[in-house]
């Protein structure tokens, strides 16, 4: 056997691995549909926080569903953060018509805070609910979706509880890069193994993440958090780190967002989050690129180039990605039509990531929302997003 086809049976045996991933994140993941909803009207109060900026284009049409929950006893708080569209008026009126809904206008960022960050820790202090429910302003409700959650909650005394959501998307193209990005996220963090008991594994949705208002402030909030961009995973960290009852779910047919409209808007959307995921890491970075190509393009171009043998591993290893796709656009509940952009969409998240990571290496950190990170400052105060990466306490965090 030949050092190339030893290196191809290593791929094969990974890509199994992954394929078992999906296999087990939809047989052992529950729905939300499969929780029977809360009844009456004695229900603990729910505090929706939705920090918005610029979103004069959805954040009607989206609050609307959310002003449609059934839930009883319930307060929404949009936080306006910084915005200079139309935003403002928007919400200004809205909270004219509808009681339970409260609006905070933000005007100036706290030093060492990312906006969005900034705003929920914002909205946590103002709001009275047992418990918090973080969502966007992009994000689309069913009018039961609060009754079954907060059923899960309670029958299960849970300390958190993520879900993933629905991603729709206008092109099959598209659609299938979601469920690519996504499956590889569930390879690493197991989201079927959030409520195991002892598990390291962990998990937050940006469209979703319930937590019990005391537990909340047993790690400070999103103060820890503070300078993460990818703030919605590390909540579901630091609830985890912090001893709490974690729970997820699918809620695909309850909870919905309008993701991206383009390939151009998922690079610009992904450029603020993506180097964050390998710690600010260039090894890392770099290892994650070789590993992907020999994954998930060197396969493909060995079914043309490769003979004998090796030929059959590569044939064997792309119809195991292949696999492994079809799980995970059935489990994100999108057209299978998508799969037809299988061969394409490898060199698409290549350049995606490179991307990315090359503008922040580049600029030495990130724009977001108007506002410039550098890169130092950034690294100074990560928190890791790899499970298999300990936590540690900073100085700062410590007071």
């Amino acid at each position: 056997m030949s050092l190339f086809t030893l290196f191809l049976f290593c791929i094969l045996v990974v890509a199994l691995a992954v394929l078992r991933d999906m296999y087990l994140a939809n047989r052992c993941m529950e729905r939300l549909e499969h929780v029977q909803p809360l009844e009456g009207s004695d229900q603990p109060l729910v505090s929706i926080i939705i920090p918005a900026c610029n979103e004069e284009s959805e954040i009607e049409i989206a609050l609307t569903s959310v002003l449609s929950l059934d839930y009883p006893n319930l307060e929404i708080i949009v936080l306006d953060d910084r915005s200079t569209d139309a935003t403002p008026e928007i919400l200004d009126r809205l909270a004219g018509q509808y009681s339970r809904l409260r609006v905070v206008h933000i005007t100036d960022l706290p030093e060492g805070w990312l906006g969005k960050n900034h705003a929920l820790h914002l909205g946590a202090a103002q709001a009275k609910g047992e418990f918090l429910l973080f969502t966007d302003a992009d994000v689309h409700f069913a009018p039961d979706t609060l009754n079954r959650a907060v059923a899960r909650m309670e029958d299960r005394n849970l300390d958190h509880l993520s879900m993933f959501f629905r991603m729709t998307a206008p092109g099959h193209l598209l659609s299938l890069l979601i469920a690519d990005s996504l499956a590889g996220g569930f390879s690493m963090l197991k989201p079927w193994l959030v409520s195991k008991p002892g598990s390291r594994y962990f998990l937050g949705a940006g469209a979703f993440n319930m937590i019990r208002r005391s537990f909340y402030y047993n790690f400070e909030g999103h103060r820890p958090i503070r300078l993460c961009p990818v703030d919605d995973v590390l909540l579901g960290r630091m609830a985890k780190a912090s001893g709490g009852k974690c729970d997820c779910l699918f809620g695909g047919r309850f909870v919905s967002v309008d993701w991206y409209q383009s390939v151009g808007e998922m690079v610009r959307g992904l450029r603020k989050n993506t180097f964050a995921l390998v710690d600010y890491r260039l090894d890392l970075f770099l290892a994650g690129i070789a590993a992907f190509i020999c994954f998930q393009i060197l396969p493909l171009w060995g079914l043309f180039l490769a003979d004998g043998f090796s030929r059959i591993l590569c044939g064997a290893i792309t119809a195991v990605n292949f696999l492994a796709m079809v799980l995970a656009v059935r489990a994100f509940e999108m057209d299978f039509r998508c799969l037809r952009w299988f061969p394409v969409t490898p060199y698409i998240k290549l350049y995606i990531i490179w991307h990315a990571v090359s503008a922040t290496l580049i600029q030495g950190g990130i724009d977001w929302r108007g506002t410039f990170y550098s890169l130092e400052e950034l690294k100074r105060h990560k928190v890791s997003v790899l499970p298999w990466v300990k936590l540690k306490k900073r100085p700062e965090d410590l007071s």
